[in-house]
């Protein structure tokens, strides 16, 4: 059994040094534990979990589903739920935000180790299935799947790459491509040297800046929104005197 780095969120001290114990009888290094969202997310600034064990109620106002919504979307870690509560209304909460293990307490070894074992599967088949499915392959060149198609495009010749729902539109001068997938996983595929998020809807080449002025800036003869947060970070990558 392969041994993973696993992030405890758990509220209740006690079950929380027990759970430690139990993992670590299993060969699992814990990275630390959390007992609020605050502390959670913290935990994530700093360390690099494979996985995380969340208890689904915490201290203070955010729950575990608070949590888990941060681990999919921003820190791209599975997650399992651990929970005293089997009722209908908190497992349809939970099983909204698709998590990748769902344990009831009281717990036992058992049930922990198989826990994780079908957590981290179902996150590497997720993986292996996004990457044979190939929204963006980043190589020297970019390959985006267009239908049934992989289609060939130069990093360099990409304008920009605008949100349109659950799809992205990547704006060449000659054309645009359309994709299934979202903006956050298209940032996280393109080279952030080269690449920058300057909206929420929106990704730049920075290369292709003609002209930033207030809250907008001119790629050739088209007009992209900056919003407020982001600027600072578009500032940040450019050469300026």
């Amino acid at each position: 059994m392969a041994a993973y780095n696993i992030l405890v969120i758990e509220d209740d001290p006690q079950i929380a040094e027990s759970l430690v114990e139990m993992l670590e009888i299993l060969g699992h290094q814990v990275l630390t534990t959390a007992e609020s969202y605050d502390q959670a997310v913290a935990a994530l600034d700093k360390e690099n979990p494979d996985l995380a064990l969340v208890d689904i109620q915490l201290k203070g106002q955010k729950t575990g589903i608070d949590v888990a919504e941060r681990l999919r979307n921003e820190y791209k870690v599975p997650f399992i739920f651990t929970t005293a509560y089997a009722d209908k209304e908190t497992i349809e909460k939970a099983a909204a935000h698709s998590p990748y293990g769902y344990i009831v307490k009281p717990y036992g070894m058992k049930d922990i180790n198989a826990g994780i074992e079908v957590a981290i599967s179902n996150h590497q088949n997720i993986k292996l299935l996004k990457d044979e499915e190939g929204e963006v392959f980043q190589q020297s060149n970019l390959f985006v799947k267009v239908n049934s198609r992989l289609v060939r495009i130069e990093p360099d010749n990409i304008l920009f790459v605008e949100a349109k729902g659950d799809y992205v539109l990547f704006k060449t001068p000659e054309k645009g491509y359309i994709v299934h997938s979202t903006i956050k996983n298209i940032e996280d595929k393109l080279d952030s040297s080269r690449f920058v998020r300057v909206h929420r809807s929106y990704i730049v080449n920075l290369s292709k800046i003609v002209d930033i002025e207030e809250n907008n800036l001119l790629l050739g003869d088209l007009i992209i929104p900056v919003s407020r947060n982001q600027k600072p970070i578009l500032l940040s990558k450019l050469n300026t005197i």
